[in-house]
Order: structure tokens, then sequence, then C-alpha cells
């Protein structure tokens, strides 16, 4: 087990990392990024209802990603922990999935990478002034921890 290579959209641990290999996994990172980038993009161009104050990024574990499912809420509360607020709009089945490959092997790789992505959305998306309007961005799955990923300045 000298390394890691790309097979079938899975790491696997056989050999030596080849700098082709490694370029496939940026590829398929960078196309990850793009392609959650314009998800958001299209999801918050269709306009956010009324009320909606918070957001919140739910995560699944799908077969082979994780799935990531956008929600608006009534409320934005942290303390004293963060819980997002009643569902105001979600993109429901409208989904977009993560490879593992991206996201990594374990639930806390997943949250990690998602949070990374997530956040670079928030600084850098076409469409991210609709997320920081609101009172903060939260992200965790759906039956555990959620956390914080963006608050406006105090």
């Amino acid at each position: 087990m000298k390394g890691s290579i790309l097979y079938n959209n899975k790491i696997t641990k056989q050999q030596k990392y080849n700098p082709i290999h490694v370029r496939l996994l940026m590829d398929l990172l960078i196309s990850t990024r793009i392609g959650l980038f314009a998800w958001i993009d299209r999801v918050l161009e269709q306009g956010v209802p009324p009320g909606t104050v918070g957001f919140h990024f739910n995560l699944y574990e799908g077969v082979d990603s994780v799935h990531v499912q956008l929600t608006g809420t009534d409320s934005f509360v942290t303390e004293p922990e963060y819980w997002p607020g009643d569902e105001i709009f979600t993109t429901g089945e409208d989904i977009f999935e993560v490879p593992f490959t991206v996201a990594g092997a374990t639930w806390q790789d997943w949250l990690v990478s998602l949070n990374a992505l997530v956040s670079s959305y928030i600084v850098n998306g076409e469409r991210s002034a609709v997320l920081t309007k609101s009172q903060g961005v939260g992200i965790g799955f759906v039956d555990g921890d959620m956390y914080v990923l963006w608050q406006p300045a105090a």
C-alpha cells in the first residue's frame, strides 16, 4: 500500500501517486466546485420567499456521494447553540451531489469538504449577496450537529 489511485470514481490504495491520477482528482474537484456554484446560483436566481432570514445547507449521505440541499429559514438563532429555524423554502429533491472522491471517506471529511466548498461560494459566488444579506448561513447533517458558516459582523 504505497499510495492511492483514482479508480472507478473512488480512491483505492494500490500504487504511488501518479501525476495523471492527481490531475484527474483535481479536475474532479474543480468540476464539482463549478457544478455546486452553478446549482446554488440557479436556486438563488429563482428568488427567496419573503420572511427568509437565514439559510442552511442540509447534508445527507447518499450511495456514492454527499447530497446537498439548500433551505431558507424563518430565523437564525445561534444561542445557546445554532439550530436552523423553520423552513420557508427548500430545494427538496433538487439536490447537488458531491462524490465521496471529492468529499472524503468519513462524515467528518464530508463536513470539512462541504464547509470549504460552501464557504468558497459565500466569498466568490455570483449570487452570494443573497446569502450575505441574511442573518446567517449554516451547514450540517439533518440528524447531527449544525454549524454556522457565516454571519454578518457584529
